[in-house]
């Protein structure tokens, strides 16, 4: 029994700690401009191999996928472009792209961060645009 319960909360924690693609929209009462954000995040081996990363495609299962690389500016750029394209009569504005890497490993629960560079790192894109 405990071999399967240890086995079950590592795969929890497995996909608890995975990439994740999100795509969310916003809209301002006052003008009627809609914002878009989409964000997609991994953790990579050693800052180059991907180990699990948000599922950036629009027919995906689940929001995270193992060893595939999607956390790329041209896979979320084109799902928000996509997602403009089911809002007839708006039109894409003020397209801005933040990207940020850790290359530290943290440890919960600790205020500063392990010196194992490189190791495990993570890396997340966002890119936002104004629907008008």
């Amino acid at each position: 029994m405990k071999p399967i319960l240890t086995k079950f909360f590592a795969a929890m924690l497995a996909v608890h700690a995975a990439g994740c693609f999100t795509l969310e929209s916003g809209t301002l009462a006052r003008t009627g401009d809609e914002n878009v954000l989409v964000t997609n995040y991994g953790w990579y081996l050693f800052g180059r191999f991907p180990i699990a990363t948000g599922n950036a495609r629009s027919d995906a299962l689940t929001p995270f996928v193992f060893f595939r690389d999607d956390v790329k500016l041209d896979k979320i750029q084109k799902r928000l472009l996509d997602y403009s394209k089911t809002r007839p009569g708006k039109e894409l504005r003020d397209i801005t792209y933040h990207t940020r890497e850790n290359v530290m490993f943290n440890l919960p629960g600790i205020e500063f961060q392990v010196p194992i560079p490189y190791v495990l790192t993570f890396r997340e894109i966002q890119i936002t645009g104004v629907l008008q």
